[in-house]
């Protein structure tokens, strides 16, 4: 016969029901405030400036304010940042950038957070990359 019987049909739409759902309930929670993503957990306490985390610690901060030769001692200030740039290597999302606004805009005091990545997909440009990993296809 050659052609997909129904099972096979519907086991492969039940499959993309799950995956599309799964990425969709994950945008929402996070629109609606629910979950933040992690990329905002980290800037969150990158931007509080805790001392001693280790999430801190593994990254760079680059304060132009500071001599030189300041770069190589540890940070001594406690206090928070208000501004931030944010750029990720590799796809990133406007569900990530609208999650990192969100931040800003209700952190008391305000702050400043710019977002960019080395490409910004959309939904269908998503969808495409998933089927080139996985061999599969996706479809909105």
């Amino acid at each position: 016969s050659g052609g997909m019987g129904l099972s096979e049909i519907m086991g492969k739409v039940k499959a993309g029901t799950v995956t599309a759902t799964g990425l969709l309930k994950t945008a929402a929670a996070s629109i609606a405030g629910k979950k933040e993503m992690p990329v905002t957990r980290t800037v969150e306490k990158l931007m509080d400036n805790a001392q001693n985390s280790p999430e801190n610690d593994s990254f760079a901060f680059l304060d132009p304010t500071l001599p030189e030769q300041a770069a190589s001692r540890p940070r001594q200030s406690q206090k928070p940042f208000r501004e931030a740039i944010v750029f990720t290597v590799g796809s990133g999302n406007c569900v990530e950038a609208q999650d990192l606004q969100e931040l800003a805009r209700r952190s008391p005091g305000g702050r400043n957070i710019i977002y960019g990545s080395t490409e910004l997909v959309t939904a269908s440009e998503f969808l495409r990359q998933l089927t080139a990993l996985g061999g599969r296809r996706f479809a909105l």
